[in-house]
């Protein structure tokens, strides 16, 4: 373990700088959110109007005239937000873990936390205007979310993605990213694989 400490709790602790501009994985993950919101509204809307016996795909075709356009545009905006968030971070991202047996946290630094509540706000205050209920869920996830903790027994999937340094630990509504770096990668990724019983391991 060359990065890797013990605290007094007897938790592996490491910090990772990732860099923003050449690894986009925390805006895939706010992409992944808004998809899974509008999907969930189209969805919700079929089950609705299939339920009340007035589904047709006119009406369904319709909606999904106005509405794909509406959110290709919350998409181009949550960009310019990440772009926006990069650059006032200086294009790292700067986040702290620390893993016992029972799970990992993923805990963004003070720097970072501040400006994650300031750029969350702002979506949500630009979801409200434009009355865009996936803008206004994906700020108000960013805006409280003080960080990520995984608890290995509730875990279904551990994905690597060496590329990336980053190990991907996933629950069936949550992903935590865990980065890592590669001289300490296999040690990391071997501990959590090894303590998430119901996950299914994928390393490529």
């Amino acid at each position: 373990m060359k990065n890797i400490t013990v605290n007094e709790k007897g938790q592996y602790v490491w910090e990772y700088e990732l860099n923003m501009y050449e690894n986009r994985n925390v805006f895939d993950m706010i992409l992944k959110i808004l998809t899974g919101i509008f999907l969930f509204i189209v969805i919700a809307l079929v089950i609705m109007t299939s339920l009340n016996g007035i589904f047709d795909w006119e009406s369904l075709w319709f909606f999904l005239k106005i509405a794909v356009p509406i959110f290709l545009f919350v998409y181009l905006l949550s960009f310019l937000s990440y772009r926006f968030y990069a650059y006032s971070l200086g294009g790292v991202y700067h986040v702290r873990f620390e893993m016992d047996e029972e799970g990992i946290n993923h805990i963004p630094m003070q720097r970072e936390r501040e400006y994650e509540q300031k750029v969350g706000i702002l979506s949500m205050l630009v979801g409200l205007f434009t009355r865009n209920v996936g803008q206004v869920g994906s700020g108000f996830y960013v805006a409280t979310l003080a960080n990520v903790y995984s608890s290995f027994d509730k875990v279904t999937s551990v994905r690597a993605d060496r590329k990336h340094d980053l190990i991907n630990v996933n629950y069936v509504t949550l992903n935590n990213q865990v980065y890592v770096g590669k001289e300490d990668y296999d040690f990391v990724f071997d501990y959590i694989a090894s303590r998430c019983p119901k996950a299914k391991i994928v390393d490529r």
